[in-house]
């Protein structure tokens, strides 16, 4: 079998007929663990931020008719606006690299046969008519908004009855409801916002009317960091 074409960038290490193609990250190992053990048999699941599509496919696979949501790439994500740091310059070198992620979203999409659904869309404020849906997936997207409450608010008025969320894991952020803000301006850094306790994810869900929520733990290996990194599950159900 052929390589994947060059245009493409992997989020997710994955298993292809011309053999491994390792990401940021590899989830294969505890893939059921990072969703919380929901089982997708039937199930109809909106997912925000798919990546590579590692998730979206694995769901698929295991039975769940998947909508994905990503917004533009000229919006890209929320941009942590740090006096005095060059975002514009950052803006187009990033922009690329999240083509060729989405590139392998359409690869891995041919490849597969998948009737997985992508809609473009404002995370924040998604459309009316982008449907109801049983599963809410928000995994390791949240520590890259600005605000994380709102879009999950956003996906919890089309989800009717699960909601996940998956994030590191802090165990020095203790056990209140709280998020650590992350960005300084002595760190050049852009990207990522929030650290988060699972209590946090536990009163916001609930605020939403998701009260019914289950924690979990795990580690997911990360080739940036050539390490386990711990992370944690919250489950919310109506």
């Amino acid at each position: 079998m052929t390589e994947p074409p060059k245009d493409c960038m992997f989020y997710h290490t994955v298993d292809l007929p011309s053999g491994e193609v390792r990401g940021q990250w590899d989830l294969r190992a505890h893939t059921r663990e990072y969703l919380g053990g929901v089982s997708f048999t039937d199930r109809s699941v909106l997912e925000i931020g798919p990546a590579s599509g590692y998730l979206s496919f694995y769901m698929e696979a295991a039975g769940a008719r998947v909508t994905c949501v990503e917004p533009s790439l000229q919006r890209l994500w929320d941009i942590v606006p740090l006096a005095g740091y060059d975002i514009e310059a950052w803006r187009r070198d990033f922009a690329p690299g999240i083509a060729r992620v989405r590139n392998s979203f359409w690869y891995l999409h041919k490849l597969y046969g998948s009737k997985v659904r992508v809609v473009e869309a404002e995370p924040y404020d998604l459309p009316d008519d982008l449907g109801r849906f049983e599963i809410g997936v928000l995994t390791s997207v949240l520590l890259h908004c600005r605000s994380p409450f709102s879009l999950i608010e956003s996906a919890a008025r089309h989800v009717s009855d699960t909601i996940i969320v998956t994030e590191p894991y802090d165990a020095a952020l203790r056990e209140e409801a709280l998020c650590r803000f992350l960005p300084h301006a002595g760190l050049a850094q852009v990207h990522t916002w929030w650290a988060f306790t699972p209590r946090f994810f536990e009163s916001a869900l609930g605020v939403l009317g998701f009260a019914r929520a289950t924690v979990t733990f795990h580690e997911q290996w990360s080739e940036t960091n050539q390490a386990a990194v711990p992370m944690f599950t919250v489950v919310g159900r109506r």
